[in-house]
């Protein structure tokens, strides 16, 4: 489903709201020019009191997404980040874009990571893990996580394919907060 079916009369009246009143398209700046037109702004408060965080931070792409959070790791060059085989090809191109090498997790019935086969490919190289929720499946987070925890490896979370998906009632994507401890990413 491309997505252009769904869009209707309430999404056009957006868009030409923010044309109506000065047509900017940033994010941030223009702020002289946008007569407080701030779509994106609002949209990220929306999202992050639907998903019961504190912020939220709207991007272009999942692509963008990963390539942000792999930013905040300040990884060199050999280091290793481990993903699922089945995921879209972005996943693997943002790790190599953040200067490290892809290795490839075997996925269980859930069509997501397998957490044995995880802790198989983890060496002293890993940094870190990216998780995806395929197909709205949500993955094996607290196995994954404790993994990851037991370890000292930074847990991320793909919630592109997942969004509005839950386990055990809290949403997809929402910062790894599936087991007792709370994984967060290190900040330069």
């Amino acid at each position: 489903m491309p997505g252009f079916e769904v869009i209707g009369a309430e999404e056009r009246a957006q868009v030409n709201e923010v044309f109506d009143r000065g047509g900017v398209l940033f994010r941030h700046g223009f702020d002289a020019l946008r007569n407080d037109c701030y779509k994106v702004r609002e949209f990220e408060q929306a999202f992050a009191s639907k998903m019961g965080v504190e912020h939220a931070l709207a991007v272009t792409s999942g692509t963008a997404a990963l390539r942000v959070a792999l930013s905040t790791l300040d990884l060199q060059p050999n280091d290793e980040v481990i993903t699922q085989s089945f995921t879209f090809v972005a996943t693997a191109e943002a790790i190599i874009e953040a200067r490290a090498v892809p290795v490839c997790c075997e996925i269980d019935e859930t069509f997501n990571m397998d957490p044995a086969d995880l802790v198989a490919r983890i060496t002293p190289r890993t940094r870190a893990v990216i998780v995806v929720h395929m197909l709205g499946t949500p993955a094996r987070l607290v196995e994954i996580k404790k993994i990851c925890d037991d370890r000292g490896i930074v847990l991320i979370e793909d919630a592109a394919w997942g969004c509005g998906g839950s386990l055990n009632g809290k949403p997809l994507g929402t910062g790894a907060r599936w087991a007792p401890s709370v994984s967060t990413l290190p900040r330069r």
